[in-house]
């Protein structure tokens, strides 16, 4: 089946640690509420299921969450849903839910049960358990890393188990920074690189997949924007007025690119050809990109993983002036006498978290995180749950 847009409406994801669902753009009628519960399998009768239903695809998709008879298909096995309307539900089992032709477990994507086991973690799809412009549940995906875009588990690791791994079809994406899985790649995103427009819907935004393998829709692109871009995802290393070649990123670590079929050295680097583009970018440390509450969210990336960031394309708010954003090989090292407006390189992304001066909690109060990211809350931008196709 084709996905085409949001049921009636689209839900737009919080921009760090996850985070609530209200920014709802309407787009048609409002959907009916919720009949059971698809989490717990309750409200239905014996031998139903509490699944998505396809009530229509054409213009626009419309679903619901209902009562349906019970499947068949296990975990991990091949599904089809039936014809829109009446019969447009799946054939998984319940407890599962058909999301791209495989059954996958259905999960709590707020914490709660029924979990994912440590190689999986809870991902949100369009028209997938949406109920009152809420989605109320997610399917488990396989865990990946983002600079090789390997598998967590199974046999088929490289590239996220594309069908070709040098013209990936599946990539690692996030919704938080922090748990990092495997989606396919809508066609239409699969080359869309670094400060490419990313794919969205008709209403604006991202996809979570709106970007090729190994690209996160991050930023804006550029102070002010409404364009949401996709951005490469790099391997950092410490930068400042001392230290200037890794700039862009460090050569020595084996990262993907989503045309090649095997990470390699050099090639996680924010440059033209690599991770890059033509704007000048740093690499800049994802714990940036993980501030909630003015503290750094704990996230096994935050040291090891980075997005490119053209920062002459952005500006910053420093005691109530707006000036540029600084670029890490021009800011002094720990220790150092300050720059008289950006200070050091460890208050800025250019350091891992665990060298961030303290000061930098006070830098993180400014918006620019808000300016940049694409998220539910009100904002320039909004970054939408993770498209079928």
């Amino acid at each position: 089946m084709t996905r085409l847009a949001l049921a009636a409406f689209l839900i737009g994801l919080a921009a760090c640690g996850g985070g609530g669902n209200d920014n709802v753009v309407i787009i048609d009628s409002t959907p009916a509420p919720m009949l059971c519960d698809p989490r717990a399998q309750t409200g239905c009768e014996t031998g139903e299921k509490c699944a998505t239903r396809f009530l229509q695809t054409e213009p626009t998709e419309l679903a619901e969450i209902a009562c349906v008879p019970e499947g068949i298909v296990e975990i991990d096995g091949s599904c089809t849903y039936g014809p829109a309307g009446a019969n447009g539900y799946s054939n998984c089992k319940s407890g599962g839910e058909c999301v791209n032709g495989i059954c996958k477990q259905i999960c709590d994507h707020q914490g709660g049960n029924p979990k994912c086991d440590t190689n999986h973690a809870c991902s949100r799809y369009e028209n997938i358990f949406e109920s009152n412009n809420m989605t109320v549940a997610g399917v488990c995906d396989p865990r990946c890393d983002p600079l090789t875009q390997a598998l967590a588990i199974g046999v088929k690791t490289a590239a996220c188990g594309s069908t070709d791994p040098a013209m990936a079809d599946n990539g690692c994406f996030t919704f938080d920074g922090i748990d990092f899985t495997c989606a396919r790649i809508p066609t239409a995103a699969r080359n869309l690189t670094d400060r490419m427009r990313g794919y969205g819907p008709a209403s604006g935004g991202v996809y979570i997949n709106g970007c090729a393998a190994g690209y996160l829709p991050l930023l804006i692109e550029q102070t002010g924007s409404m364009v949401g871009i996709c951005s490469g995802v790099c391997a950092p290393a410490k930068t400042d007025n001392t230290q200037t070649t890794n700039a862009a990123g460090d050569p020595a670590v084996a990262v993907k690119l989503h045309n090649k079929a095997m990470p390699e050295a050099g090639d996680g680097v924010c440059i033209v050809d690599k991770k890059g583009s033509a704007e000048p970018e740093n690499c800049h440390y994802m714990w940036f990109y993980n501030v909630t509450n003015n503290m750094i969210v704990d996230s096994p990336y935050n040291d090891t993983t980075g997005v490119c960031f053209a920062y002459g394309k952005y500006k910053v708010t420093l005691n109530g002036v707006q000036q540029g954003f600084p670029k890490c090989e021009q800011l002094p090292p720990a220790g150092a006498t300050p720059d008289g407006i950006y200070g050091r390189a460890n208050e800025w992304p250019c350091v891992p978290s665990t060298e961030v001066a303290v000061t930098a909690a006070k830098k993180l109060k400014n918006p620019v995180m808000k300016d940049f990211h694409l998220g539910a809350r009100p904002g320039v931008g909004v970054r939408h749950i993770l498209r079928q196709e």
